[in-house]
């Protein structure tokens, strides 16, 4: 079997000499962001004039209610991995005996992510933000007076019969439906980030603060087995100076459009955590500012390619934040929406629909990844004959042709092509030397073309599958060093439905081979059933079972991070990876202390 779609830096840095290797101690950096699923963000935040996504409004039709639109969360998944960011902080606001689901929030719906995440095999990872306004405030009152307004109270943060609503009726069941190998985990511990807490949404906050931490941590142990990695917003220290290093790992500062602060890094207990936002709009709340994506000295508004957002990121991630929390999937209500727009409201806040989602992943630990991959239908740009979609789908394209694809992987897929029809992505990440491959199906034989800032590649046959989805290779592009291109797919021929294009890394591994051998020094892995195919990976330990607490990480082919476990010191480790992984090339990374081994797996 070959491993591929690996570059050289990658492979050198698994395979070296030796299999033991000592490394330097590292400053990890993780970039993530917020995501809601309140219902006007379902609909693809079409009441809000500015950062509309490109699905559509009520989808498939006008009478689907916000909770049946399990497509929305399927091409979240998609934006989100994309865009290659580590993490999600999701906005859990919490559920409320006897009352109806507002849409606002309910931790339940987590599990249809999690379900989309395993469909895709996505990469990224959960925590939570706990939205306490919200979550606290506004949940409790809801609760209490359902939507009467008159009957406001503000939380009292000292009476612990509120607890319910900040861990049983919230943060509790949004961690069970995140399973462990899905949890954004910092030294091993689950992140929970909290927002702000003043006296305008709860009181008795002096003293109590700390209590809740130190209650959620209890909760969260006696239930789950592990301490969360706790992040607050400096509000809290304003208003409980009893909050110190026992019950707080780190702080944010938030940003402030009133302010004119778009981004702001603050350093707590040695761990800097970073925050940004891409632009703040409220038509409805002007007092509160306004941060443009990019204003000009004349007084003119436009993106700029999104200077803004990359002014943030400069500032935090570049600035050593330990981690970066960018507002947000799915933020359209001000203005801050990550996600695909085509953006035709009354100004311009994308240059293009993916401009964002690039953006995000220039920031990431790996901006520019062994294989990345592009839905067709989520193109920047199009040339298309027909008018009208034919395919109804539910995505806003114009008259691009989508249809629901029925691959092995869902998704949504372009049909009805013809010749001189074209596809174009802006700014997309390519290595020296770039492979790209086709998947399609289609009922004859046709032809398409790939073209690289206007330089166009040979033309590729594509023969005839009966219909049958099918990958083929579709040209390769060579460049003197790793930059950004504009790529087009052109049909030239035919009738092909097309489903994505993977632009793969060609400077890979080939080896049949067993793995390489440890040093004999007395210490070895193992791993096994391998190949695997499902169930409980075994992991046999000799000579590092008396060192330190072991982390055993499982990466895909292209260097991403799938899975991180801690173990306590043992010489047998069980991991479990039951319906995680698909057919491909793995590894395992076990990191004891300064000690690493990497392991390939084979999952059949």
């Amino acid at each position: 079997m070959k491993i591929e779609k690996m570059n050289k830096l990658f492979v050198l840095s698994l395979f070296s000499m030796s299999f033991f290797t000592f490394i330097p101690e590292t400053y990890s950096q993780d970039v993530g962001a917020t995501f809601a699923w309140q219902y006007l963000e379902i609909y693809g935040g079409h009441s809000y004039p500015f950062n509309q996504s490109i699905v559509k409004e009520r989808m498939p039709d006008a009478k689907t209610h916000w909770s049946d639109n399990p497509q929305w969360w399927e091409n979240m998944v998609e934006e989100v991995d994309y865009s290659g960011i580590d993490f999600l902080a999701l906005l859990s606001r919490g559920t409320q005996p006897g009352r109806a689901d507002l849409g606002t929030g309910d931790p339940k719906h987590i599990t249809t992510l999690v379900n989309y995440m395993n469909q895709r095999n996505a990469g990224f990872k959960l925590g939570i933000f706990d939205d306490c306004p919200n979550s606290w405030t506004g949940s409790r009152n809801y609760h209490l007076f359902a939507k009467d307004n008159s009957k406001y109270e503000l939380f009292d943060c000292a009476n612990t019969d509120n607890y319910k609503y900040i861990w049983d009726y919230n943060l509790k069941i949004a961690i069970a439906n995140i399973p462990d190998n899905k949890r954004y985990k910092i030294d091993g511990k689950m992140v929970l980030i909290f927002w702000s807490a003043k006296p305008v949404w709860m009181k008795n906050l002096q003293g109590n603060l700390s209590k809740i931490l130190a209650f959620i941590k209890t909760q969260c142990q006696n239930t789950y087995g592990f301490t969360p990695y706790i992040i607050v917003d400096k509000s809290w220290f304003d208003n409980d100076s009893s909050l110190n290093t026992t019950t707080v790992d780190a702080k944010h500062s938030w940003f402030s459009a009133k302010g004119g602060t778009s981004y702001t890094l603050t350093a707590y207990n040695g761990v800097k955590t970073g925050v940004c936002v891409p632009s703040f709009v409220k038509p409805a709340e002007p007092s509160n500012g306004i941060l443009y994506p990019y204003t000009r000295l004349d007084g003119t508004v436009t993106n700029d390619n999104g200077t803004r957002l990359r002014a943030g990121l400069d500032e935090t991630v570049k600035s050593g934040a330990r981690l970066t929390l960018v507002e947000g999937f799915t933020d359209a209500a001000e203005g801050a929406a990550l996600w695909r727009s085509s953006d035709e409201g009354q100004l311009k806040y994308y240059d293009y629909p993916n401009q964002r989602l690039n953006i995000l992943r220039r920031y990431t630990s790996n901006p520019y990844p062994n294989s990345l991959k592009m839905e067709v239908e989520a193109c920047d740009l199009y040339a298309d004959l027909s008018t009208g979609n034919s395919g109804l789908a539910f995505l806003d394209r114009g008259d691009l042709d989508v249809v629901k694809c029925d691959d092995t992987n869902g998704g949504w897929n372009v049909t009805n092509t013809e010749a001189n029809e074209w596809m174009e992505w802006k700014e997309l990440p390519l290595v020296q030397n770039t492979k790209f491959q086709l998947r399609y199906k289609s009922s004859a034989i046709s032809s398409i073309k790939f073209s690289v800032d206007g330089t166009t590649l040979s033309t590729i046959s594509l023969p005839s599958t009966d219909g049958n989805w099918t990958t083929i290779d579709a040209g390769n592009f060579t460049s003197a060093s790793k930059s950004l291109h504009t790529v087009r797919l052109a049909i030239v021929s035919g009738s092909p439905d097309i489903n994505y294009f993977s632009a793969n890394n060609m400077d890979v591994i080939t080896s049949n081979g067993p793995d390489v051998k440890e040093n004999a020094d007395g210490k070895s892995v193992s791993i096994y059933p391998n190949p695997y195919k499902d169930g409980i990976l075994f992991i046999d330990l000799t000579g590092l079972e008396t060192l330190k607490d072991i982390k055993v990480k499982v990466i895909d082919i292209g260097g991403k991070v799938l899975q991180e476990t801690w173990f306590k010191k043992s010489s047998h480790l069980e991991l479990s990876l039951s319906g995680t992984l698909k057919p491909s090339i793995y590894f395992i990374i076990i990191e004891t202390g300064k000690t690493q081994v990497v392991k390939k797996l084979i999952v059949e």
